[in-house]
């Protein structure tokens, strides 16, 4: 109030006003009061005890100057003269420092003498592995700085007891040790916490934050391990409770934690969107804001890609364009991600100029160039990056002696350059299993290729997993059934290779008639209902046209077989793909009709739930029927529906992915 008076007093002098001289009066009238009121209760209050004596006495006798001061204010501006009006001003400005020095010994008798500057002189305790930290220094300390110093320290010595140092606590107050206690008794430091909040002994007092729960309970088994002030978290015995306590203590200051706490939550439905198109998204762990965005493989990177990606763009923390087609022209987009910390490139046809939109993702720490185009100008770019640890470069166009010159002065940075000997091949590929068609009416011719022509294949013809015992390939494979063909590449003195597998379907009964009860998802139509009937697979890519997809429902088919046929086996193609939230049917119902309106129950199959996995992968489910005579054969996918409770989003919609109904 008084310096907002000052303010007015020198504004009316500047406009020569003096119509508002009242209001100053009124306000040093009410200043004057207020700090007789003051100076009066701040005296009983020092006379309690607990304060530094020296600083009291210099802070009783500045605020009783300061009254004083302020009542001769309001007696000049009361009663002008032309004596007192001389001096009136500075005057007025030696109240105001006496103001700023009787309030700074205030704070320093309650506070500390350098509570100005204590927040930017005491650094926060951070623990990361609390198995390391020193229990009172690390964890005890802090609970009484935070929540007893204020009335027990050096300055304001409440029942004569200072806890900001071990000295002082061993030492106790005037009643004694509080860390101490006879026997069936609690140290008076627990029992003061512990009592009513309305108690007049009751720590803290009425007013100041009290002590947690967590807080007390750490306090107590400190104590009950003899209070000791150098021990070490792992060599105390820790019950269960207290030790999910200390773990809550630690905290994550990875630059990815550090990023969580800035970004919002990641938006359910974007994310769906986002796999459902072809880009594989991944949370880090559930309720984690980040995410890990995988584009590897796709030879059809546009920049909508990246404009998709660009609303949650904060969130993204790993990024895998390896393999694809991504070039300079795209890295302009690099820039939107100012989040990532992990940037996979390798197998791209980049040069120097992508590596200049690095410079602006200041939390990059892991960098693949691996197969790329960059050279020694282009590694150059990335000097002096401020958290850039990990650099792949094998099979670039930088040499090594720019390598050298570079790490030596970038030493934070771990170059990964290994002898192309290392990357040779310890396990084959599998081989590649090639046929004419998928599907077949009589016969069909299938090979086994690989690219080395010495190595021996082995597969079987059942689904079941191959080995060096099963049938070895010396010539075509000629199928006249139905068949999953799985087959691995063998070589002496290397592993095995993984599994292929391909599925032929024969069929022999024709038509072209499907009647579809519910349409597909406009994003995932096919060719229509013809889709299931087309004799066509459908890939790994759900946009290629060749699969119909249903959010959230079953699917009812009715095909025509244009006249009366023996049917004794329905297979149905389907997707799985739980990343994008689509799933293998959970059953089947089929029914037969000789005419097309009075149909009879033939089959009805459950199927499992899947376990929890990830994979993109492609299954026929054989459905065996009696064998029966119909014109028309109707035939219900039963969805999954729901997501289940071990997925990434559980409850969601799930999606329901066909490409063939063949019948035989």
């Amino acid at each position: 109030m008084l310096i907002l008076t000052f303010f007015i007093e020198i504004y009316e002098r500047r406009k020569n006003k003096e119509a508002n001289s009242d209001m100053v009066r009124f306000a040093l009238g009410i200043a004057a009061i207020s700090s007789v009121a003051a100076v009066g209760s701040g005296w009983l209050l020092g006379e309690n005890g607990g304060y530094d004596q020296v600083l009291l006495f210099r802070h009783r006798w500045m605020a009783v100057a300061l009254t004083a001061g302020i009542c001769i204010l309001y007696y000049i501006k009361r009663n002008p003269r032309s004596w007192n009006r001389k001096f009136y001003i500075p005057f007025f400005i030696l109240v105001l420092f006496l103001l700023s020095f009787t309030g700074h010994m205030g704070g320093s008798m309650t506070h500390g003498e350098d509570y100005l500057f204590k927040d930017a002189q005491t650094k926060e305790v951070i623990i990361t592995d609390v198995s390391k930290a020193v229990v009172f220094t690390d964890i005890v300390q802090p609970i009484l700085d935070n929540k007893c110093a204020s009335c027990h320290n050096s300055n304001k010595v409440k029942g004569g007891l200072i806890i900001t140092s071990k000295g002082h606590l061993l030492a106790g107050g005037d009643s004694g040790s509080i860390l101490e206690a006879k026997e069936d008794e609690i140290p008076r430091l627990i029992r003061n916490i512990k009592l009513p909040l309305e108690h007049e002994d009751h720590m803290p007092p009425k007013g100041k934050t009290p002590l947690t729960a967590d807080e007390i309970s750490l306090l107590e088994w400190w104590i009950n391990n003899k209070n000791c002030f150098d021990c070490v978290v792992e060599t105390l015995d820790k019950p269960e409770e207290i030790n999910t306590i200390l773990l809550s203590l630690e905290e994550d200051t990875s630059p990815r934690a550090l990023i969580a706490k800035t970004v919002d939550p990641i938006s359910t439905p974007w994310l769906t969107d986002i796999n459902i198109n072809g880009t594989i998204a991944t949370r880090v762990a559930e309720n984690n804001p980040l995410i890990i965005i995988n584009l590897s493989g796709h030879t059809n990177l546009t920049k909508e890609h990246f404009k998709k990606l660009k609303k949650q763009a904060d969130n993204i923390i790993e990024l895998n364009l390896s393999k694809s087609n991504f070039n300079d022209t795209l890295s302009s987009y690099l820039s939107q991600f100012k989040n990532i910390t992990k940037l996979q490139l390798h197998n791209t046809t980049i040069t120097d100029n992508t590596l200049k939109q690095l410079a602006r993702l200041k939390h990059l720490e892991s960098l693949n160039l691996y197969g790329t185009h960059v050279t020694n100008a282009g590694i150059e770019k990335l000097h002096n990056h401020p958290s850039l640890k990990t650099l792949y470069t094998w099979e670039t166009k930088i040499s090594e002696e720019a390598l050298e010159n570079f790490e030596r002065r970038n030493p934070k940075i771990n170059i990964v350059r290994i002898d192309r000997k290392i990357f040779a091949a310890t396990s084959l590929d599998p081989p590649t299993i090639i046929g004419s068609d998928e599907f077949f009416k009589d016969s069909l011719e299938v090979r086994l290729d690989y690219i080395f022509k010495d190595a021996d294949f082995f597969y079987t013809l059942d689904g079941t997993t191959p080995d060096t015992i099963s049938l070895k390939y010396t010539k075509p494979i000629i199928v006249t059934n139905s068949v999953q063909i799985k087959a691995i590449t063998h070589k002496k003195g290397w592993k095995p290779s993984d599994i292929a597998s391909k599925s032929f379907k024969k069929y022999n009964l024709d038509y072209s008639d499907v009647q579809l009860l519910k349409e597909p998802n406009d994003k995932y139509k096919g060719i229509g209902s013809n889709t299931l009937i087309d004799k066509q697979r459908g890939t790994l890519n759900i946009l290629d046209g060749k699969w119909l997809g249903y959010e959230g429902s079953h699917v009812t088919a009715i095909i025509n077989l244009n006249k009366e046929s023996l049917v004794s086996k329905i297979s149905v193609g389907s997707y799985s793909s739980p990343a994008q939230w689509i799933f293998y049917p959970r059953g089947f119902k089929v029914w037969s009709s000789l005419d097309g309106k009075s149909y009879s129950l033939l089959q009805n199959i459950k199927t499992p739930e899947e376990e929890p996995n990830s994979e993109a992968k492609l299954k026929f489910f054989d459905i065996d029927i009696i064998p029966t005579k119909a014109n028309f054969i109707k035939v219900e996918v039963l969805s999954q529906l729901k997501n289940p409770t071990w997925h990434t989003d559980p409850g969601g919609n799930s999606w329901l992915f066909l490409d063939e109904i063949v019948l035989n």
